[in-house]
C-alpha cells in the first residue's frame, strides 16, 4: 500500500497494462492504493467485491483507491447530485438513480447497527473488507475526513461525496479502457522491428487471467523464433506454392505466437468451453498489444491444421488442438492505416431485452 498524504501536487498513477497515465488532481488527504500486482492494470474499480470479503457482502468501494479531497467545500458530488440545475437524459437519469441506489446499499451494509451513521468501528470493518491494510492512525484520519461535521458517525450525506470521487474516477478509467476496446483493428501489414519481450510478457499475463471453465486453464502459447518462422514459411511454399500471406511474406512479420489448448476427448461439453476460454484469452492478448501501440492478426490457416505444422512447432495434437496463430509487430505506416471493419449491427439490433 501507498499513502501520500496532504499532497496538493498532480500525481501521476502509471497503468502497467494499459499503459494510459491518468492524472489525478489533488489536493488529497489520501490515496491510498492496495492490491496491485506490477503486472495488474491500474482499473480504479472501485465496486468489485474483494477477495475473501464474504459471500453475501454487496460489491462495495474502493479496491484499488480511495480519493479523499481536503475538505468538504472542495468536494465535488460530481453528477449524483448536480444534475438538478440541467436537462438530462432519460438513460443519464436512470444511471444516475443506479448510482444513488448502490451508494446508499454500499452505506447500508457497513450500517451494520442501522443507526443511520457508519462509525469508527464499521469504518474499520470496511477497510477489512477491502482488505485495506491500514493502520489505526490511519484509519482514523480517515474517520475524521468523512465525520465533517464531528458528531462521532459518518452519515450517508457525508458518505455520499467521498463515494461519487471515487465513482467519478472509475468511469473515466473504464472509457479509457472501453475506447482501447473499441479502437483495436486487425493488422495485416507489420514492420520488421521486432518487439519487447516485456511487451509480450505482459500480453501474456493479461491472457492468462481471462475467465475458465472451473480454472482448467487449457491454454497455451509458443512463441516462434526467426528459425522456426523460416521453417514453416517454407513448409508453407512446399505444401501450398507461396511463402507468405497476401499481405506479406511470413519471414518479414516479426512475432509470432502460436495458441493451442487441451484436447479432452469423448467430453465434447469440456472442449467447447476450453475454445472459448482460449477466445477471451486472445483476446485480452491483442487488447494488451493493442494498448501498447502494437498491431495483431489472428490467422487460422489451412496449414495450422497439418500434422507437420504441430511437429514443427512441437504440438502433440493427441494432447492439444491449435486455436491459431497470432501474428504480432507494428503496424506498417501506423496503426491508423489498420482501418476498421464496419459493423453492420448496433446497439438496437443485437440487443433483445426481457420483462
Amino acid at each position: 500500500m501507498m499513502i501520500v498524504a496532504g499532497s496538493s501536487r498532480m500525481l501521476r498513477v502509471s497503468i502497467p497494462v494499459l499503459h494510459v497515465p491518468i492524472r489525478l488532481q489533488a489536493p488529497l488527504l489520501l490515496l491510498l492504493i492496495v492490491g496491485l500486482p506490477s503486472t495488474q492494470a491500474f482499473t480504479f474499480a472501485p465496486f468489485a467485491r474483494p477477495s475473501g470479503a464474504r459471500a453475501d457482502a454487496v460489491a462495495v468501494a474502493p479496491s484499488s483507491l480511495l480519493l479523499l479531497p481536503t475538505s468538504t467545500t472542495s468536494t465535488s458530488m460530481h453528477t449524483i447530485t448536480s444534475t438538478s440545475s440541467r436537462m438530462i437524459s432519460k438513460a443519464d437519469a436512470d444511471e444516475l438513480s443506479a448510482e444513488l441506489a448502490h451508494a446508499r446499499e454500499v452505506f447500508q451494509t457497513f450500517d451494520a447497527d442501522g443507526s443511520g451513521t457508519i462509525g469508527a468501528e464499521e469504518l474499520g470493518d470496511m477497510l477489512s473488507a477491502l482488505d485495506i491494510d491500514a493502520s489505526d492512525e490511519e484509519a482514523a484520519a480517515l474517520f475524521r475526513y468523512l465525520d465533517g461535521d464531528g458528531t462521532g458517525g459518518v452519515t450517508f450525506d457525508e458518505f455520499l461525496p467521498w463515494y461519487s470521487e471515487a465513482a467519478e474516477s472509475a468511469k473515466q478509467s473504464a472509457e479509457v479502457f472501453q475506447g482501447i476496446i473499441m479502437s483495436r483493428r486487425t493488422v495485416d501489414s507489420f514492420d520488421k522491428t521486432e518487439i519487447d519481450q516485456a511487451v509480450v510478457r505482459r500480453a501474456i499475463e493479461c491472457a492468462i487471467a481471462a475467465p475458465n471453465r472451473r480454472c482448467t486453464e487449457p491454454w497455451h502459447f509458443i512463441q516462434l523464433g526467426p528459425e522456426t518462422v523460416a521453417k514453416a514459411a517454407a513448409l508453407k511454399h512446399e505444401m501450398e506454392g507461396n511463402e507468405g500471406s497476401a499481405f506479406q511474406t511470413w519471414t518479414d512479420i516479426p512475432g509470432w505466437i502460436v495458441v493451442t489448448y487441451k484436447r479432452t476427448p469423448g467430453n465434447q461439453y469440456a472442449q467447447r468451453e476450453d475454445f472459448k476460454s482460449v477466445c477471451c484469452a486472445v483476446q485480452n492478448l491483442m487488447l494488451s498489444m493493442w494498448s501498447e501501440g502494437v498491431g495483431t492478426k489472428w490467422t487460422d490457416g489451412s496449414l495450422q491444421r497439418t500434422q507437420e505444422f504441430a511437429d514443427l512447432v512441437g504440438v502433440n495434437t493427441e494432447e492439444e488442438k491449435i486455436a491459431g496463430i497470432i501474428w504480432y509487430g507494428f503496424a506498417s505506416g501506423g496503426l491508423g492505416e489498420a482501418k476498421p471493419k464496419e459493423r453492420r449491427k448496433g446497439y438496437d439490433e443485437v440487443l433483445d431485452r426481457l420483462p
